[in-house]
């Protein structure tokens, strides 16, 4: 990190508490605005190529592997890295990183902006992100809902038919996991319980470290704007391996 306010030895210990309590630690002010703008400027030209890939009609560019495409990202891979490894008392090295960036929605249809909530896995994981620009409700913000990650949640919702889980997988691999599309509907039927929604609203430079395996979350549709970020991915295998920083 080039420009926190804090110490590494205090982020780690507030990161430690928060972590353990809500699965979930906000530092703002992590990286310069210099830094972020360069980035940024670098994630413009990740069109195409092994470990580029597009969604939402071509609205959402994602880069994977991106360490290896930045000598600037990779300074970010091994910044998450260190923070992770002391966080956990144990040496964590990401699999990968991504770097993602969100323009406007071209269509407004249910595919487009329904049906977006899930968590990632039903095991633990850990993410760092970085978010590059200034968020906003419209520009394709992470939004999370806290308390999700408590154990009486997961167990009551893990029991609730085809919230989190369905039979019908054990015996058809193709059907995806509920988990990984919580409907609308069923959310809602979670925030009328007294749960609220809690959207990342932060200007760049932020850093945010998350367990997304425990909180139910997803990324907002981006209707405004632009989003650009980067997000370490820990507890997971590297994907791609073509690319050397410049």
């Amino acid at each position: 990190m080039d420009n926190s306010s804090i110490s590494l030895d205090e982020l780690v210990s507030e990161a430690k508490l928060a972590m353990k309590k809500n699965q979930y630690f906000i530092l703002p002010g992590a990286y310069s605005q210099s830094y972020c703008d360069k980035v940024c400027k670098q994630m413009d030209v990740f069109k195409k190529g092994p470990g580029v890939e597009f969604n939402y009609e071509n609205t959402e560019v994602r880069a994977w592997s991106s360490q290896k495409r930045s000598a600037e990202i990779n300074q970010f891979f091994l910044d998450a890295n260190n923070i992770i490894t002391r966080i956990t008392g144990k040496e964590s090295q990401a699999g990968t990183v991504l770097a993602i960036k969100n323009t406007p929605l071209i269509s407004d249809d249910d595919v487009n902006l329904n049906n977006r909530w899930h968590i990632d896995s039903w095991r633990s994981q850990l993410k760092v992100f970085l978010f590059l620009s200034d968020t906003s409700e419209e520009s394709g913000a992470f939004e999370f809902i806290p308390n999700t990650n408590k154990l009486s949640f997961r167990v009551r919702q893990a029991l609730r038919p085809n919230f989190f889980f369905d039979i019908r997988t054990i015996f058809n691999k193709k059907l995806g996991k509920p988990y990984q599309k919580i409907s609308d509907e069923k959310i809602k039927s979670v925030l009328s319980r007294g749960y609220k929604a809690k959207t990342v609203l932060v200007p760049s430079g932020t850093l945010m470290i998350i367990n997304p395996s425990y909180l139910i979350h997803r990324a907002r549709p981006c209707l405004n704007g632009s989003r650009y970020a980067l997000t370490s991915y820990f507890d997971v295998k590297e994907g791609y391996h073509d690319y050397q920083i410049e």
